[in-house]
């Protein structure tokens, strides 16, 4: 299966390595133009980490014009996030986004989507990892913004 994905999840998971875990998961990560551009700017060790997943299974993938639908209910969102919901209802994916608007939006569209969280949950479920709260807990020590009630459920979820 392959998955459309915004920036933030993907710099998540850049700060603590593992990145790859979407290369397990997916058989594509496929990312729109203003995504790639966003990714590109970055700075830092996960930046590096970001760029050799770009070399290697997260894949820049060109838009057709979305439809005026989706041109008028992404409006009010960031370049990235429209271009992601865009592909997403474009190639019929789901949807790698965590900001709370945009997955809204998203599924206003009809757009499957999940988050950092969510997919950390799926990985564990599949064995491909032993705990979920820990990470999460180390991706926000590390600047990214998640809520406690956020990680409490994915742990919950995760039967943790």
């Amino acid at each position: 299966m392959s998955i459309t994905s915004d920036t933030g999840p993907l710099i998540a998971l850049a700060k603590v390595d593992l990145l790859n875990l979407l290369k397990t998961a997916f058989l594509e990560v496929m990312i729109p133009p203003s995504v790639h551009r966003e990714l590109l700017a970055g700075s830092g060790e996960d930046a590096g980490h970001l760029h050799e997943a770009l070399g290697e299974y997260i894949k820049l993938t060109d838009l057709s014009d979305p439809p005026r639908m989706v041109v008028r209910a992404v409006g009010r969102l960031g370049a990235g996030e429209r271009e992601a919901i865009a592909l997403a209802a474009q190639t019929g994916t789901p949807l790698l986004i965590d900001d709370r608007l945009a997955r809204t939006v998203a599924r206003q569209l009809g757009v499957k989507v999940t988050g950092t969280a969510g997919i950390l949950v799926e990985i564990k479920r599949a064995g491909l990892l032993p705990a979920v709260r820990p990470i999460l807990e180390e991706i926000r020590r590390r600047g990214y913004y998640l809520s406690d009630a956020l990680i409490d459920t994915a742990a919950r979820l995760a039967g943790e």
